[in-house]
């Protein structure tokens, strides 16, 4: 009774198997390269679209257009963005620091200027590794801001005074 049981799942299996594998469509070399080249294509594209974009920035970036002046050189914008900065003040980003066990000086000051609180990770790693205070750095979270400079940074990032 048992065995004509099994002998029945082992047949149903062998007929699913069988019925799974003509019915369903195979991947022809044929459609591989036809899909290789629109990927191909795609990737061209791509690349066209970004020297583009690049070209458009550069010529954004270096003139504007204004009501009394179709085109502003870059010299001006500066002149005009000075202007501006004395007048209203820059404004201060504040970040929540994580130091995750493993960090180091050079992970710890790159996060610092990715969050746009220091502008070079640089600059920090060498006041750290001077001072000697790379191997110092604390785990935990730590608030800082924009208004803060390098001695402070490191100071709460090192628990020193």
């Amino acid at each position: 009774m048992m065995k004509d049981i099994f002998r029945a799942a082992g047949i149903g299996c062998i007929l699913a198997g069988g019925i799974i594998y003509f019915t369903t469509p195979l991947v022809t070399p044929s459609s591989t390269q036809h899909e290789q080249t629109q990927l191909e294509e795609l990737q061209t594209e791509l690349e066209r679209v970004k020297k583009e974009l690049a070209i458009a920035q550069t010529i954004t970036s270096t003139e504007t257009v204004t009501p009394n002046n179709p085109v502003s050189t870059q010299t001006e914008d500066v002149a005009k963005a000075e202007d501006e900065q004395q007048t209203a003040p820059e404004p201060i980003t504040k970040i929540i620091l994580s130091i995750e066990p493993g960090s180091n000086s050079k992970t710890v000051a790159n996060k610092l200027e990715r969050a746009g609180v220091i502008d070079s990770a640089k600059n920090l790693e060498s006041y750290l590794i001077e001072n000697g205070l790379s191997g110092l750095i604390q785990i935990g979270e730590y608030e800082v801001d924009t208004t803060m400079d390098l001695k402070t940074i490191a100071s709460i990032i090192t628990k020193t005074k």
